[in-house]
C-alpha cells in the first residue's frame, strides 16, 4: 500500500519535522550544556560533534527510506534492522561518555522535562489517523496512551525540582512512562502488514517506511527511550546520596 502523501495536511507534517528538530537541538544544546559542565571535555568539538552526529543520522535514515528498501515487510521486514540499529545507537550513547556527561550535567528535571515532546507527537499520531494515514490504534483515540508520559513531564519535572519527588517517586514515573513507550512501539508493530500481523484493521502501519516519518522510530521514539535510560543511570549514581 503506497502512503498518500498528498493526503497529509501541511499542519500535520509542519508539527511532524518540528518536533524531530526541535527534539534534535535540544539534543545538542544539552550536549554543549553539559559538556560545560565536565572538567576536561572540549566543549566546541563535543557540539559539533553532536549536531554533525544528528544530521548524519538523519540523512542516513532518510536516504534508506527513499530507496524503498523499508517498505519490503516480508518475513525479515527490512525496518526491523533499522530499529536494531536505532537501539543499539541509543544504547550506546546512554552508557557512553556522552551519556554520562548528560547525567550529571543536565540532571533529572532537565531529563524528565524533555519528554514533554512527546505531547505533540501524539497530536501527529492524531492528525495521521485523521488524514486516513495512521490506525487508530495508534493513537490516544485507540490504545495509545503515551500521551500521559507528555502531559505528566512538567509537573514531574517541577516536582523533582521542587524537591517534593523522592527516588520512589521518580522510579515510578520513569517507569510508567517507559511502559507506555513499549506499549506503543509494540502496537506499532503489531500493525505492520507483516505475516504476524495483529490488529487486522486499515490502515496498516506503512507510514513510518517513509520520508520523513522514518524519523519517528528512528529519532523520537529514541529519543524518549535515550531520556529513560538517563534517568535511570541518575537515579543508580544517586542511589545513596539522593
Amino acid at each position: 500500500m503506497e502512503l498518500a502523501l498528498d493526503q497529509v495536511p501541511l499542519r500535520v507534517e509542519v508539527l511532524f519535522l518540528s518536533t524531530v528538530l526541535g527534539v534534535l537541538a535540544l539534543f545538542a544544546i544539552a550536549v554543549r550544556a553539559a559538556a560545560e559542565r565536565t572538567e576536561g571535555v572540549a566543549v566546541g568539538l563535543w557540539t559539533v560533534r553532536a549536531v554533525a552526529g544528528a544530521a548524519i543520522w538523519l540523512a542516513a535514515t532518510g536516504l534508506v527510506a527513499l530507496t524503498g528498501v523499508l517498505r519490503d515487510f516480508s518475513l525479515p521486514p527490512r525496518i526491523f534492522f533499522l530499529l536494531a540499529v536505532s537501539l543499539a545507537l541509543t544504547f550506546s550513547i546512554a552508557y557512553s561518555r556522552v551519556g554520562t556527561a548528560l547525567v550529571a550535567g543536565i540532571g533529572p528535571v532537565g531529563l524528565i522535562g524533555f519528554q514533554l515532546f512527546r505531547l505533540p507527537v501524539e497530536i501527529f499520531l492524531h492528525g495521521m489517523y485523521q488524514a486516513g494515514q495512521t490506525p487508530v490504534q495508534m493513537t490516544y483515540a485507540g490504545l495509545n496512551f503515551d500521551i500521559f508520559s507528555g502531559l505528566t513531564a512538567p509537573a514531574m519535572a517541577w516536582l523533582v525540582w521542587r524537591g517534593k519527588a523522592g527516588r520512589a517517586m521518580i522510579w515510578g514515573w520513569n517507569i510508567f512512562a517507559l511502559l507506555l513507550l513499549v506499549n506503543i512501539v509494540t502496537i506499532g508493530i503489531f500493525s505492520l502488514p507483516t505475516e504476524f500481523r495483529i490488529f487486522m484493521n486499515e490502515p496498516a502501519n506503512t507510514f513510518v517506511a517513509y520520508v520523513p516519518y522514518v524519523w519517528l522510530p528512528a529519532v523520537l521514539v529514541q529519543a524518549a527511550l535515550l531520556g529513560h535510560l538517563l534517568i535511570f543511570r541518575w537515579l543508580w549514581v544517586q542511589r545513596v546520596e539522593y
